[in-house]
């Protein structure tokens, strides 16, 4: 379907013209004249912007990208805030302006904010709160938040969508992908910004930010993974009280840490320490995490406690990229480019599509900035800001994930050093590394990577015979092509060696356990000082060849 056919609504067109007006006068019309676009906008609104853009000569493209998202309204504000996340979509010149984006965005009514919430919950807003601030205690692009208190006596935020923001958003999103194709269709310097990849990812990001019940889920996932821990606090989400435009949860009563007075030290770096693990926490431990941890959304309680509020926005971390990322951090720690290249690829890099010698030196012109810095003063967040850039420039695809991971990371960085200049991420990392090595490695560490191993190698053996039976169907349709090195085969060759022999000591290692256990169970045997010699030299050589097999299998592995 003609992208034209999506804008035939006269209110698109209008919209359309006053989104063009402003990227004139921000000095982008040199862009725009050179599309269909052009005839969009009124001969006055050019000669206006001609003359704004010489007083905007001087600013730079950032600043001025920014400065026109702001003027564009809620959808374009929500793109520069979620680009800000993203160093893999736009480069760190940007990242730095988009995370200066403020909301301009004027509260909406009382009398809104309560027809909205009665209709969503069915209910007369007297029924369900005992009081309700008319005033909203904050206001952002999406939605705004009023302090209420329940009739059961429960102090609650209420957060509700702003009115009709889906159908405005909607338009919005439908006219940024007309204007990014009709850019990259003129200009194919602009296809490597891949601007109509990016509305299509924010236009994902947005449908599920403008669904409150997924953030209610996320939250009561992070609640239940705090419970237990005394330093952070997740609000309760009442769901009798979730709909896709409201959402009611626990008051958080304390003070946002952009506003908190550092002055004193001890429990300030106290804060950030208990912070940070969180943050580690929900990375390597829980594999779940709060991927937009700015300021504004870390409160801090007057018991000390520290408050995480807006899981509209969130990371998941499997096992298999925690030890990929862990692998990245040691490469650039290490100056190892091999290693992160590695890690790299690992991840998915395609390295036929990129310039891999180019990929290098730039790399190692990135590692040698750290040569005469010792690792207790690497700052993280410059490091992998300039990694993902690197990424970025030669157009190297990661897991958005840990995209989310490390810009998380950057982020907390970044305000830990603002009230602590002497603030070292590595330093502050090692006790949680440390603990959580030690529990990886422990008796009950290995006894769940071993069970895990035997579901996966029960799970693959069950499914042999249909991949067999399918790759012997495409060999006589002849639809597989061969293509297998020398050092491939060799390498193949040994993995299986490797696993099969693995899998021969797992059996004899069963085997006398299990007949250790049969001739326990009965009155015969050899004994010695009334104690049964068999059953205790078959399992003494059942453990002594089990901590063999898992030196050989897991730490071998993780010792690569």
């Amino acid at each position: 379907m003609p992208l034209f056919n999506l804008i035939q609504d006269i209110k698109d067109i209008n919209r359309l013209r006053e989104i063009l007006a402003v990227l004139f006068e921000e000095g982008f019309g040199y862009w725009i004249s050179r599309t269909a676009l052009a005839s969009h906008v009124p001969w006055y609104r050019r000669i206006f912007a001609g003359i704004r853009n010489k007083s905007t000569e001087e600013l730079t493209l950032p600043f001025r990208v920014r400065r026109a998202m702001e003027r564009l309204g809620p959808t374009f504000i929500k793109l520069g805030q979620i680009l800000s996340l993203r160093p893999d979509f736009v480069p760190k010149e940007y990242i730095k302006e988009f995370e200066k984006m403020q909301d301009h965005v004027p509260e909406f009514s009382y009398e809104e904010a309560k027809q909205i919430t009665e209709h969503e919950l069915g209910k007369s807003l007297h029924s369900v709160f005992k009081s309700f601030n008319k005033k909203p205690i904050a206001s952002a692009s999406l939605s705004q938040v009023h302090k209420a208190v329940l009739k059961n006596g429960k102090t609650v935020a209420v957060k509700i969508q702003r009115p009709n923001i889906r159908a405005v958003m909607e338009k919005d999103i439908r006219l940024m992908l007309h204007i990014a194709s009709s850019l990259e269709e003129h200009f194919p310097e602009a296809r490597k910004y891949k601007l109509a990849k990016i509305v299509e990812e924010f236009a994902r990001w947005t449908e599920q930010e403008l669904d409150f019940r997924l953030e209610a889920k996320n939250a009561i996932r992070f609640r239940q993974n705090f419970l237990n821990n005394l330093h952070i606090v997740i609000p309760k989400v009442y769901t009798e009280y979730v709909t896709g435009k409201i959402l009611v949860m626990e008051f958080i009563d304390g003070t946002e840490l952009n506003q908190l007075d550092a002055s004193n030290k001890k429990e300030f770096d106290a804060l950030i320490t208990h912070g940070f693990d969180a943050i580690l926490t929900q990375v390597f431990v829980h594999g779940f995490f709060h991927a937009d941890p700015h300021p504004g959304n870390i409160f801090i309680l007057k018991n000390g406690k520290i408050g995480l509020v807006d899981f509209g926005i969130v990371g998941h971390f499997n096992d298999e990229l925690k030890k990929k990322s862990i692998n990245l951090f040691r490469g650039i720690i290490e100056q190892d480019s091999e290693k992160i290249i590695k890690t790299f690829l690992e991840m998915g890099m395609n390295i036929e599509q990129i310039n891999y010698d180019a990929f290098k030196d730039d790399l190692e012109q990135i590692l040698a900035e750290l040569k005469d810095t010792s690792v207790g003063d690497v700052k993280s967040s410059y490091i992998l800001e300039d990694v993902l850039n690197l990424a970025l420039k030669h157009h190297v695809m990661m897991p958005v994930d840990f995209v989310l991971f490390g810009k998380t990371i950057a982020t907390l960085e970044g305000v830990a050093l603002k009230y602590d200049p002497n603030f070292k991420i590595i330093e502050s990392s090692r006790p949680f590394i440390r603990k959580l090595l030690i529990k990886k490695f422990s008796i009950t560490g290995h006894a769940k990577e071993m069970y895990k191993t035997y579901s996966s190698f029960k799970e693959s053996l069950k499914n042999i015979p249909i991949y067999t039976l399918e790759i012997m169907n495409k060999i006589r349709e002849g639809k597989i092509k061969i293509d297998i090195e020398d050092t491939d085969i060799k390498t193949l060759s040994m993995e299986m060696e490797h696993s099969s022999g693995n899998i021969a000591f797992g059996m004899i290692i069963a085997a006398l356990f299990v007949t250790s256990g049969l001739v326990l169970q009965t009155d015969n045997g050899i004994y010695y000082k009334g104690y049964p010699i068999i059953p205790l030299v078959g399992t003494a050589l059942g453990f002594v060849m089990t901590l063999w097999l898992l030196h050989r299998t897991l730490l071998a592995r993780y010792l690569k």
